[in-house]
């Protein structure tokens, strides 16, 4: 599934997060995702030069920085969740039964629900 992609696992967790809450501080990304705040760091940048994500200074604490999505950055996080999920359905068209992929296929929705919120 991962190999479909063309975006790190880090990067489309950072857009995630952002397309669930909105806006996150690197200590929120980092803790959410396990990630050093220093890695956070480096992949914002990134994300911010693509036009995906863009930051905002605290207005009560200026050392602290909000990163928030941008309607590009949502657009690829769409795109890498459908590219992961055809991978996916590849995979499982590839390599089970007709009788085990009808049963994984009937449990697709449940296991949507329940992929909101868990980390990358």
């Amino acid at each position: 599934m991962h190999q479909s992609r063309t975006m790190s696992t880090g990067k489309v967790g950072i857009l995630r997060t952002l397309t669930a809450e909105g806006e996150a501080s690197a200590h929120i990304l980092s803790e959410s995702l396990g990630v050093s705040q220093q890695g956070i760091s480096l992949a914002a940048k990134e994300l911010e030069s693509l036009g995906y994500i863009e930051r905002r200074r605290d207005e009560d604490d200026r050392r602290k920085v909000w990163f928030g999505i941008t309607p590009a950055g949502v657009e690829r996080f769409n795109e890498e969740v459908t590219r992961g999920w055809a991978a996916l359905l590849g995979a499982i068209e590839s390599s089970l039964s007709t009788d085990d992929r009808d049963l994984l296929r009937a449990a697709i929705p449940a296991l949507t629900k329940m992929s909101v919120g868990v980390s990358a």
